[in-house]
């Protein structure tokens, strides 16, 4: 494994304290008498927790030398991504009518970007990464991006819930986090003469998912997220 990449379970685990600050105050901290929460969220986060321990397992493994091992844990994956693309949807559908149950339908349309943009970039990620599991470079790569897309809603809720910043200031910064994190992780591939092609098509679609954020009250983004929610919802 190239050595920038050598750190990746060091930078999950730190995703991993990230999704814990950031759900601690209105999920975590509820154990075992949860407010307010269903099924769907609860197998929704522990998908994604188990997602993220996998990010760390499977890159030591290699790291350490134990490629079989490492291929038997993926089969896994053949499972649990579609399970977790299923709950990404059904979260985001259960978090769009508690919005319209107490905000307007402008507002619920608004945050139907961050559910709707994070369920296309896992399926996306997911998915090039299965279709290049005989290519460790380029499934590497989509993997490490499945894991990036949890920076926002880990750290994003921990720094408004902590430190009472603007929601939609902080996301807008890790929108622009994540790009740089992407962008420096593609400049050093075509430094390096590697594989660059993976990170560029993971640096497009971050970089579609900003500006989604950007446009959210836009005529156009109002519109289409209408007549998404109204087929799919």
């Amino acid at each position: 494994m190239p050595k920038v990449f050598r750190y990746t379970p060091i930078f999950m685990i730190l995703l991993i304290m990230g999704a814990h600050w950031g759900f601690y105050k209105y999920y975590i901290s509820q154990f075992p008498d949860f407010v307010d929460k269903t099924n769907v969220v609860h197998i929704h986060g522990a998908l994604w927790m188990s997602w993220l321990v996998l990010l760390v397992v499977q890159p030591y493994l290699i790291n350490t030398g134990r490629t079989q091992l490492h291929r038997t844990i993926g089969n896994v994956s053949y499972v649990h991504g579609p399970l977790l693309i299923l709950f990404m949807f059904l979260a985001g559908k259960q978090s769009y009518w508690g919005f319209m149950q107490h905000a307007t339908e402008q507002e619920a349309l608004k945050f139907l970007v961050l559910d709707s943009r994070g369920l296309f970039s896992f399926a996306v990620f997911w998915s090039l990464a299965m279709l290049y599991r005989k290519d460790p470079a380029s499934h590497m790569r989509y993997m490490i991006a499945t894991g990036i897309l949890a920076i926002g809603p880990g750290f994003g809720r921990g720094l408004v819930h902590t430190f009472s910043f603007d929601f939609e200031m902080v996301f807008k910064t890790l929108d622009l986090i994540n790009i740089a994190i992407v962008g420096s992780l593609l400049v050093n591939d075509l430094y390096r003469k590697k594989n660059y092609k993976p990170f560029l098509v993971v640096l497009i679609v971050f970089l579609f998912g900003a500006i989604l954020w950007q446009i959210r009250y836009s005529e156009a983004w109002q519109s289409f997220a209408k007549g998404y929610a109204s087929v799919f919802y």
